[in-house]
């Protein structure tokens, strides 16, 4: 979440296990704080854990449909392997939990229809509302370890350079309509920065000035082929799977969980249902 911060992200954990015995994704960051860029990455890294978990589960699952997909009109290439690998993981580990979808789906049918309209204020693209659900679960009082708060997960300077007020009493990170608007301007204002909403969505996980950086480094302006932190280089995969199970969940129910198929509706603009 959004700039300034330490790559954090309550998401991380659709990556990898948490150091207990799941590797079930916490869909409830507030109950439990977020996991570090540092923490994501020592988990990643063991990788004998993680496939000793994975394994089981991908013997038994029936294959991921392959679909096109995209975010805000960027495809996802799913014809580079390693993007289908990444693709297949966060699926994967997110299967054992689909049934926790319906939850998540009562409290997107309050939020939706609150910050669509302001989304649409700043021109950004209707994927990004998926984003508050990887960075909070649509928790409203979600705080993570590092400081970062709400439903943008905004961390404290990052609120204040954006205009809210975060003090002992009053936070308004934890207000839906001025966080989210205090997040479009960002928005925004990155994707003048960047030109491309696939970076603008990497650099509100890792952060403005490690993006741009990165962009000089290598020249590379393509996320699914940047060299990345491994928690960003998940991200936009994470956020492009809420977008996936909440806009056409029986595509994926086979996979998943037949759970999908009578726990929601897929959703419209506004969050009306479809279809």
């Amino acid at each position: 979440m959004a700039f300034i911060r330490p790559a954090v992200t309550v998401a991380a954990k659709l990556i990898a296990p948490s150091l207990g015995s799941s590797a079930i994704p916490n869909l409830h960051p507030s109950r439990t704080g977020a996991v570090t860029q540092s923490d994501a990455t020592a988990l990643l890294d063991r990788r004998s854990d993680v496939s000793a978990i994975i394994q089981p589960i991908l013997a038994t699952a029936p294959e991921l449909p392959l679909l096109d997909v995209d975010f805000c009109g960027e495809c996802l290439p799913l014809d580079q392997t390693d993007v289908v690998d990444r693709w297949k993981h966060v699926f994967t580990l997110f299967r054992t939990h689909a049934s926790d979808l319906g939850n998540l789906r009562q409290r997107a049918e309050t939020f939706f229809p609150i910050i669509d309209p302001i989304l649409e204020k700043y021109d950004i693209p209707d994927d990004f509302r998926y984003v508050p659900l990887a960075e909070s679960a649509l928790q409203p009082k979600a705080v993570s370890r590092a400081g970062a708060a709400g439903y943008w997960q905004l961390m404290p300077g990052t609120a204040r350079a954006l205009g809210l007020k975060v003090g002992g009493r009053i936070d308004e990170r934890f207000n839906v309509l001025k966080a989210t608007e205090a997040a479009c301007k960002y928005l925004r204002t990155l994707y003048t920065q960047l030109g491309s909403w696939s970076l603008v969505a990497a650099a509100y996980n890792a952060g403005p000035g490690y993006m741009k950086n990165q962009l000089k480094r290598d020249d590379q302006r393509d996320y699914y082929r940047m060299k990345l932190p491994r928690e960003t280089r998940y991200y936009l995969y994470r956020v492009l799977l809420y977008k996936e199970v909440m806009s056409r969940p029986d595509d994926y129910s086979s996979f998943l969980s037949p759970v999908l198929q009578t726990a929601y509706r897929p959703f419209g603009r506004s969050g009306a249902s479809i279809g």
